[in-house]
């Protein structure tokens, strides 16, 4: 049995009511022994409160369950957890995926066994209950509000701006809006509409770049003929769908229009009328660097994209993203099977080579083995933070000198581990990543030669970071070592 205890204090808790983290550690070692139970690796975060789980030792104990290095996390009570059913139950079911149990020392709390797994499944059968009945009654709050059209309760579209509850023009974005209806009118095409608007550094509403499926939204927004439309789209998980069009709320002549009703279908026929039968995009399976490509000039990825010349010639090709949807950049690209045969022979070549003169560049990954360097940095930033909040609160006589010199020798004692796990990281840094990454090229190479397009493009997935591609000739690669 691996076990790690966690335990926690506010400065205010320690100070008004003695929950100290000493008498935690104490608690939580005489429960392990009397159990029978190895002693516990203790996490502690000192001076956090329990409104949230964004506290730095619980992550980092988080972090360590998902690599199954415990099998049992105790607390003395619940509230060292958290003051918050939801966010207790998150924790517990993430400690459940992860072959790890919990338990309160204090109260009849216990994964281990069945009647404490029943009584977490019917806490959070009542947590899921109550979630569904806010939930809804917020959706027949916010339906019964729509109906009655007084007071906007969504975000505004570009072009218009809410106050006090209504819908009111934005003038330079209306002017925007008038220009980009001129452009559709004229024959533009949404791509060319949104490289016209970046061109001249106007942005959407969140401060973005124009992109062509953004401008296409826009101009097919009835808000901008003042009509207000509720209720048209919901989510479920991470997919936006479309309700049918009778349980729309729509309520016409809402506000004041930007655009007269004969400009507005006068753009929906000429968008319906470029509607091609099939999309130049086609099915990623048949590329299989989607996702890699990286065009150093903007920063943007490189995509798949099928052209033909006169419907006879066919080609497949990555070209910038950033040229097909926003119009920047510039119009670059490079033959599919070229690329492809390119990337591969690199891979062939790493099989083969003597890994000690293998030079090849590696990318900083996020390993469950060792912590990211910078977040080392950012918990050495924290710690000073800590050391801070404990000698104001000795200022302020919320703690005694013994309490502060107990929490300086912790947090020096973190802090050298911490400035030791970064000098062994960045000693070993690069090195024998040549021999990893020949290891994985042999285990995949067979897949990646398969002709299984999709078993290849997974197995190049794993081998491979990303590739920046220069002047659409240039190719470098960056490989996985972990």
């Amino acid at each position: 049995m691996r076990i790690a205890g966690y335990i926690r204090v506010s400065t205010e808790e320690q100070a008004e009511k003695g929950f100290s983290l000493d008498e935690q550690r104490d608690r939580l070692n005489s429960y392990c022994k009397a159990m029978g139970w190895p002693a516990p690796t203790i996490y502690e975060d000192d001076g956090y409160s329990a409104k949230d789980l964004r506290r730095p030792e619980l992550a980092r104990l988080l972090s360590d369950v998902k690599t199954e290095k415990y099998t049992l996390i105790i607390t003395t009570k619940l509230d060292r957890l958290s003051r918050r059913l939801f966010d207790i139950l998150s924790v517990i079911d993430y400690l459940e995926k992860h072959n790890c149990s919990y338990v309160s020392a204090s109260e009849a709390f216990d994964t281990t066994t069945p009647a404490g797994r029943m009584t977490l499944q019917m806490l959070g059968m009542v947590a899921e209950f109550e979630r569904e009945r806010i939930s809804e009654r917020v959706r027949d709050n916010m339906r019964s509000i729509a109906r009655k059209g007084e007071k906007i309760i969504s975000r505004p579209c570009f072009g218009y701006e809410v106050k006090n509850g209504s819908l009111e023009i934005n003038l330079e974005e209306s002017l925007a809006v008038h220009q980009m209806a001129r452009w559709a009118l004229e024959g533009r095409g949404a791509w060319e509409i949104a490289k016209r608007l970046n061109e001249r550094g106007i942005t959407t509403k969140d401060g973005n770049q124009w992109q062509d499926r953004v401008v296409r939204e826009l101009l097919k927004r009835e808000t901008l003929v003042g009509d207000f439309v509720y209720n048209r789209t919901y989510r479920k998980g991470t997919r936006i769908l479309t309700r049918p069009e009778e349980e729309w709320i729509r309520i016409e002549n809402h506000h004041e229009p930007i655009l007269d009703r004969d400009t507005f279908d006068a753009i929906q026929k000429i968008f319906q009328s470029r509607k091609q039968s099939a999309s130049r995009y086609v099915d990623e399976t048949n590329y299989l660097l989607t996702g890699l490509l990286v065009c150093t000039h903007c920063g943007g990825k490189m995509v798949g994209r099928k052209d033909s010349k006169h419907g006879k010639n066919i080609y497949f090709r990555y070209v910038c993203n950033t040229y097909m949807k926003k119009g920047g950049c510039y119009f670059h690209h490079l033959l599919r099977d070229d690329l492809e045969f390119t990337v591969i022979g690199e891979i062939k070549k790493i099989a083969i080579a003597d890994p000690n003169d293998l030079e090849i560049t590696v990318a900083k990954t996020n390993s469950e083995k060792r912590a990211d360097k910078a977040s080392i940095q950012d918990r050495l930033r924290k710690l000073d933070l800590k050391a801070q909040r404990q000698i104001e609160a000795y200022e302020d006589d919320l703690i005694t000198a013994h309490d502060l010199k107990k929490a300086k020798e912790r947090i020096e004692k973190d802090r050298q581990h911490l400035l030791e796990q970064l000098k062994e990281m960045e000693k070993s840094e690069q090195e024998n990543a040549g021999v990893i990454v020949q290891q994985k090229v042999k285990r995949l190479l067979d897949d990646v030669l398969s002709l299984d397009r999709m078993k290849s493009k997974n197995a190049i997935r794993q081998l491979i970071h990303h590739v920046n591609i220069s002047n659409a000739s240039e190719v470098v690669i960056t490989w996985y070592a972990d």
